[in-house]
């Protein structure tokens, strides 16, 4: 189900800035705030929540530190829309690794910001990242695990990726192994297989090469599997 947005907006342009304001505030009834400069900009980011932020790409690189904090609390799930020049799209990878960054590059067209807006919107994904530890984004559209501290990055498998969501869902409980059997593959508890300990041996690696206090663990004979994190 749609639903409307809460968008901030900080452009250094006055006349766009303006312009993207009404024209965003005018379409299907956003909740739409638009900052007059740069400081302006931080300080709400760091004190309300959004779901999609419009701004320039080269504003995020210089407040990267600041911008990295306020994503670990206030803002996880926000959505990005950003102006960019085309030379900075190797600069945009550490953004594009923590968050959903949609791109834009000046001159554009307003259908076109307007048509992103409508995807996160209809996402399936919308606040679909996930937070395993303060510095640890488990992004499940992306398919992707990623340390905000050292931006290490691990990129999952499908099966890695819906095991890493379906154990993310339980928290810490304990899961069967054939509640996973059944949940991921399909297959019945009776079927002898390995395939779920050769998985969650990969998921460990990949876990543990991002943060050791990370894991999966066999917790008895019985087959209990379950994600161990501090939030």
């Amino acid at each position: 189900m749609k639903k409307n947005l809460s968008i901030l907006i900080y452009e250094k342009e006055k006349i766009l800035n303006s312009i993207l304001y009404h024209q965003i505030l005018n379409y299907n009834n956003h909740t739409v705030l638009s900052t007059k400069n740069h400081e302006e900009f931080i300080e709400i980011l760091a004190t309300r929540k959004f779901d999609t932020i419009i701004t320039n790409l080269n504003y995020l690189v210089a407040e990267y530190d600041s911008i990295t904090e306020i994503f670990k609390s206030k803002n996880k799930y926000v959505n990005i829309i950003a102006f960019h020049d085309p030379k900075l799209n190797i600069l945009a990878q550490n953004i594009r690794n923590m968050r959903k960054l949609y791109l834009l590059e000046k001159p554009f067209k307003l259908k076109n910001l307007l048509k992103y807006l409508d995807k996160i919107n209809t996402s399936k994904n919308f606040h679909s990242s996930k937070y395993l530890m303060n510095h640890i984004i488990f992004s499940p559209s992306k398919k992707i695990i990623s340390n905000l501290e050292t931006n290490n990055i691990e990129h999952l498998t499908e099966k890695e990726n819906n095991l890493l969501i379906y154990l993310y869902n339980k928290k810490n409980e304990e899961v069967l192994k054939n509640d996973l059997l059944r949940k991921i593959w399909g297959v019945s508890d009776k079927i002898n297989t390995h395939t779920l300990e050769t998985h969650i041996y990969r998921l460990k690696q990949k876990l543990y090469k991002l943060d050791k206090n990370l894991s999966l663990s066999l917790t008895n004979r019985n087959g209990l599997y379950s994600l161990k994190y501090t939030n």
